[in-house]
């Protein structure tokens, strides 16, 4: 018998006992990450009519422009009565929301298309997540823990039941930093790197920080060529944004247009030398918070949410340091360490919507220092002194309990906090609905308004209306709970945007008595209902 015949069928065999044993794990991963994506799903089904809608307003701006593209009628602002040019928010994502109304035109109805739409990137996610571990070395076992604790986390799941850009933008910064890193095998990969890494930025201007990040990974790789042709996949959507938004700049320096219309003029407006130090300082504070709150969610205020969440944001950045000299993450971590850089010197303080992206990261590196951690105390546990193994004992209850109460809010916050925000957001949505009946019934046609959730009354009456923007320089000085300037100087706010009826509630959970009584001593106000 020729050899090679027999060797052939013992060979047959065994490569479909391995094709089956793939299909079977590919399976498994498959109705692994389906169950982490049931807990946002049962959510996004449950409140399906996003009750919670603009309650952001970042994402009701998103949505007013995916109208206007849908309309062809320009990447407009168009609820503002100058209805200038979208020049802060690029349209990528926009554009992805547009298929809602183009399948359903009628507002609010085609929410739900597109929270449906919106949602379809956590199983993205989760999906170039597990692909993310695979490919840094993690075991089965750490990859798993790591995609509970993203898919479970209570602020994922807030986010996914939104439409806001943070997840949609996530799976681009995976999908981008997935090409780089399999660049070694491929001499093509580092342009498409930087081609998603473009589309990434077109989605959120955030990531621009993976530019400095690609071209810092190749160059300590050693590879110039690569650091290049990342760069010149970048470029195209950068210097295009950059140049369709000076074409289309609005002109004014008013508050309105300095706050929807960009980030560089609100910036300069917020942040100068008077104030770099202590705005830094305070974004430094925040932005630690806002980490640890990943894994213990923000439920405790003032000193007692310090303690807790900022020790455990630095335990986090121990786990990266380790995994970073194990030869893991490495470009996830320079593309958290230049996010970061931003976040410190941005006008406004960081929380859970600027640190989604980096969720993966994080979490990641509070399982890399759980596990060092773990092993020091099994060997502090057989330490001969019993000073030591007490000291080991108590140090570990300590820490099973801050964990265990983490955990614990997490399934809290998911379960009954969050469905409970959006009960109580569904009954005051009805009673905004009836408020803008009433406007669309007794408003002349053709005025414009001043009403705090400006594009939402757009969208459901068709007028013009703004809000105010505070400046936040405002509240990196002393909160905002000071300024009665907002109210005080309304009418004049109001003649300078052609506005010419302010709406202010005067009921409902969130009455304020003081500036309710600022207006009413207003001369100039005179009341229409």
């Amino acid at each position: 018998m020729d050899p090679a015949l027999t060797l052939t069928g013992e060979a047959a065999p065994a490569r479909r006992r391995e094709s089956a044993s793939i299909t079977a794990r590919a399976l498994l991963v498959a109705a692994g990450l389906a169950l982490l994506c049931l807990p946002s799903l049962a959510l996004v089904w449950s409140f399906r009519d996003l009750p919670h809608f603009g309650v952001i307003q970042d994402d009701s701006l998103y949505y007013q422009g995916a109208k206007s593209l849908s309309e062809g009628s320009g990447y407009r602002i168009t609820s503002l009565p100058a209805q200038p040019y979208q020049t802060k928010y690029p349209p990528l994502y926009p554009l992805y929301l547009s298929l809602a109304w183009r399948l359903n035109p009628a507002f609010p109805a085609n929410l739900t298309t597109a929270l449906a739409l919106s949602w379809l990137c956590v199983p993205a996610m989760l999906l170039l997540t597990w692909f993310w571990c695979r490919r840094q070395g993690f075991s089965e076992r750490r990859t798993w823990v790591l995609l509970v604790l993203v898919g479970l986390n209570p602020y994922i799941i807030f986010f996914a039941c939104n439409i806001g850009s943070e997840l949609f933008f996530l799976v681009l910064a995976l999908a981008a930093m997935l090409a780089a890193e399999r660049s070694e095998k491929g001499r093509w990969w580092p342009l498409v790197a930087g081609v998603i890494g473009g589309t990434a930025y077109l989605a959120r201007t955030a990531g621009i920080a993976l530019l400095p990040a690609g071209v810092v990974y190749f160059i300590l790789r050693r590879r110039p060529r690569a650091a290049l042709w990342f760069t010149l996949g970048m470029l195209p959507a950068i210097a295009g944004w950059m140049a369709w938004c000076r074409v289309h700049a609005a002109p004014g320096q008013d508050l309105v247009t300095l706050y929807y219309t960009g980030y560089t003029g609100w910036q300069f407006l917020n942040v100068g030398w008077d104030n770099f130090g202590s705005v830094v300082w305070q974004n430094f504070d925040a932005l630690l918070e806002s980490m640890g709150s990943m894994v213990f969610p923000q439920m405790l205020q003032g000193l007692a949410g310090k303690v807790i969440l900022q020790p455990l944001a630095i335990f986090m950045v121990l786990g990266l340091v380790r995994m970073v000299r194990r030869g893991e993450a490495l470009l996830y971590v320079l593309f958290a360490a230049f996010s970061v850089g931003m976040l410190l010197v941005w006008h406004g303080p960081s929380n859970q919507r600027f640190m989604l992206p980096l969720a993966p990261l994080l979490l990641a590196g509070f399982c890399s220092e759980m596990s060092h951690l773990a092993q020091a105390l099994r060997n502090a546990f057989r330490h001969r002194e019993r000073s030591q193994r007490v000291a080991a004992y108590v140090f570990t209850g300590v820490l099973t309990l801050v964990f265990a109460a983490g955990f614990g809010l997490q399934i809290y916050m998911s379960s009954s906090v969050v469905p409970e925000l959006f009960r109580e957001d569904r009954d005051k949505e009805r009673a905004r609905y009836h408020l803008y009946g009433w406007v669309a019934a007794n408003v002349p046609a053709g005025a414009n308004l001043l009403w705090e959730r400006d594009v939402v009354l757009h969208l459901a009456t068709g007028y013009h209306a703004t809000s105010r923007p505070i400046p936040t320089r405002q509240w990196y000085a002393y909160g905002f709970d000071r300024d009665m300037d907002y109210y005080r100087n309304i009418d004049e706010f109001a003649r300078e945007q052609r506005v010419g009826y302010i709406m202010i509630s005067t009921a409902g959970p969130n009455l304020q008595a003081e500036p309710l009584r600022t207006v009413g001593s207003n001369p100039d106000r005179k009341s229409v209902v």
